[in-house]
């Protein structure tokens, strides 16, 4: 930074100092002009806040928040903004939004700055009142109504001059704030601009955990199993799962044309589909466990997520093609496999993994097999349940092709009887069970499972000097 970036700042200050002094010093007349102005700021801020009323039903259905979010912001899975934007906030019946999927009628919900739709209010929020039904708008400020209209005649010194003066101090001491925090975003913005010929940062990995995604998943999930507890019926074994705007399909292991309401048959018993909107008003227990525990997203085709459950491969799993954007999958399987609901029970154990994609110290693969067959090494990294007794069911993420020795425990843990463990390698074995290749572009073939996606990341170009 120097003299003359300094320099300027100060002058800059030292001028909106002087500016505020003659606005104090000149008396109530710059005062009352300033407190005539000041309230259509704020009337116009709180203009521009958008809210809408829970109704007791929207065409006949109970509402949602899905349901609202497709209606005024044209996408239902934007429903965990709303969430987020009242979440814990008091509601006028003194309870609070706190479950994505339970909304009261009468509820005042903060919608998102660009909702638009017949039933969004503009507007201050109401009061929160436990009598009476909510009021649309606020009512006028008294004062406003019976203040008599401007003549031209000075008003009293001690109504309209001391309340001048003091609107005149906020806004000097504002204007005054507002240059100290405009100069020290100008000098922090020059003091970390990076310089000429600096190499560039690493770019962020292009995948990131999508929790409104996972959030419908699990309760879809959710939605079927306790259907299906309820009628009796037992869930079959899903491998597959694909979800859009509007519907969601489970892709089964074996065909069966008797789905609990309102999920429907298709593919002569092959899928079970519903349509997002029917499932929201029917219950979802969360003590019933997950049918796909170990599911992770492959990646989208025609604006279709399609997932896969790790736990369906009868062997290894192999990843092959491109090596990095191999390593960006796993990396992202990881995440959604320890961030997950459905995923709660589920062990990870990485072995010969970088650091950046574990996010803890590299270990080796003999290592991470210790910790998949239970010995406890403390050495091994364990993403999700490390020293929790208990757990039944794992992920083994090996970073690279293990060597004959190594590999063989490895098919021993996909071997066992109850079918614990998941074995997923960098690399090409001779059990490979499931062989899937993502090529520089970013596409991703699954090879027998009959699934080609597009991940969402690509390999950079290389650019030649």
């Amino acid at each position: 930074m120097d003299r003359r970036t300094l320099s300027r700042g100060s002058v800059t200050l030292l001028g909106l100092a002087l500016a505020t002094a003659g606005l104090l010093a000149s008396g109530p007349a710059a005062a009352a002009g300033t407190a005539h102005r000041a309230p259509a700021v704020l009337q116009q801020q709180r203009a521009e806040t958008k809210w809408y009323q829970v109704q007791p039903s929207f065409n006949g259905e109970p509402e949602f928040l899905y349901a609202i979010a497709e209606r005024f912001l044209g996408d239902g899975d934007r429903y965990l903004e709303i969430f987020e934007l009242n979440k814990d906030k008091p509601q006028a019946d003194g309870t609070a939004l706190t479950d994505p999927a339970v909304l009261d009628a009468g509820w005042v919900l903060l919608m998102p700055e660009d909702a638009t739709g017949d039933g969004i209010q503009t507007g201050p929020l109401p009061a929160i009142s436990a009598a009476g039904p909510v009021a649309s708008e606020a009512p006028a400020d008294p004062a406003d109504t019976t203040a008599p209209a401007d003549t031209g005649t000075a008003a009293p010194a001690d109504s309209g001059g001391s309340t001048g003066l003091i609107l005149a101090i906020v806004a000097g001491v504002l204007v005054l704030a507002g240059a100290g925090a405009g100069a020290w975003w100008f000098l922090l913005r020059r003091r970390s601009a990076p310089a000429a010929g600096s190499a560039p940062d690493t770019a962020a990995p292009s995948r990131t955990f999508d929790t409104a995604a996972a959030w419908t998943i699990d309760r879809a999930l959710q939605v079927l199993v306790t259907s299906a507890d309820t009628a009796g019926i037992t869930v079959p074994s899903i491998y597959g799962v694909s979800i859009d705007e509007s519907r969601v399909a489970l892709r089964l292991a074996a065909p069966d044309e008797t789905p609990p309401e309102p999920w429907e048959s298709a593919e002569n018993g092959r899928v079970w589909q519903a349509q997002l909107r029917d499932l929201q008003a029917l219950p979802a227990s969360n003590d019933l466990a997950s049918p796909c525990p170990r599911l992770v997203t492959l990646g989208t085709a025609g604006g279709v997520r399609e997932l896969v459950d790790l736990g369906q491969a009868t062997g290894m799993i192999s990843i092959q093609g491109d090596a990095a954007l191999a390593r960006e999958l796993v990396s992202a399987w990881t995440e959604e496999l320890s961030s997950s609901p459905w995923a709660g029970n589920v062990q990870v154990v990485a072995g010969d993994i970088r650091p950046h994609l574990t996010g803890g110290e590299r270990v080796s693969i003999r290592d991470a097999l210790n910790a998949a067959e239970g010995e406890g090494s403390d050495t091994a990294f364990t993403l999700r349940g490390g020293g929790t007794s208990g757990r039944q069911l794992g992920v083994l993420i090996l970073g690279s092709t293990p060597g004959n020795r190594e590999l063989e425990r490895a098919q021993s843990l996909v071997n066992r009887p109850d079918a614990a463990w998941v074995v997923i390698v960098l690399g090409k074995t001779r059990y490979d069970r499931w062989r899937f290749t993502v090529d520089p572009d970013g596409k991703l073939d699954t090879g027998a499972l009959g699934i080609t996606v597009h991940t969402g990341s690509a390999t950079p170009a290389r650019t030649t000097r």
